[in-house]
């Protein structure tokens, strides 16, 4: 904190009212008497001397105040904040998901049929070497899709982002949802995980 001191120039060196030996450095602000250095005590911008001081000051429980405390105003932590394009509402990434789920049961439900089972085999080889198990696999991943928006709706967006990621790769094993069940299951895996790590 600094303070505001009236510096004695008279032209000759003046001392100090009660140190006859030392020159004086400044007035007191209230009777006028000249003080050196160490007799100035400062008190709300001002320069006291010390009987001025202890007649002056307020005491507050045997301790003399000398300056009031200054709170500054608090300062807002700074918040690192993704761009508005990255902003995502929670319904956009839940909704993809639940497409990406729906879409790869859909697929698995659909190699039942054997007109369509041949023409995916025909698209996908390695789907009739899976034979009826792509069912089962189709089945599961879809399911472990909708266990990871669970954990979605329960805040654990990105521990739900790690689950469907890698179910949506490997259902391209059955066809991937048509395809698009894998696409979305993995954009919106890398949208939940992209805008929550800009978010920490």
């Amino acid at each position: 904190m600094t303070y505001a001191l009236e510096w004695v120039d008279w032209g000759m060196p003046a001392s100090c009212y009660y140190h006859s030996s030392l020159p004086a450095l400044t007035v007191c602000s209230r009777c006028g008497r000249t003080i050196c250095s160490s007799c100035s005590k400062p008190y709300l911008g001002l320069a006291l001397c010390p009987d001025c001081f202890n007649t002056r000051v307020p005491r507050n429980m045997g301790f003399v105040t000398q300056v009031p405390p200054r709170y500054s105003q608090p300062v807002a932590p700074r918040m690192i904040s993704s761009p508005p394009f990255l902003t995502v509402n929670w319904w956009i990434p839940a909704s993809l998901f639940f497409i990406a789920a729906g879409l790869i049961v859909f697929n698995a439900i659909a190699l039942l049929s054997p007109a369509f089972f041949l023409a995916w085999v025909g698209m996908f080889p390695w789907v009739g070497a899976l034979g009826y198990f792509g069912f089962i696999l189709g089945t599961v991943l879809g399911l472990v899709i909708i266990g990871g928006l669970v954990l979605y709706f329960l805040g654990f967006q990105v521990v739900a982002a790690f689950l469907i990621f890698p179910a949506a790769i490997v259902s391209l094993f059955i066809g991937g949802g048509f395809i698009a069940g894998a696409i979305i299951g993995v954009l919106a895996s890398l949208l939940v995980i992209f805008t929550q790590r800009l978010n920490l």
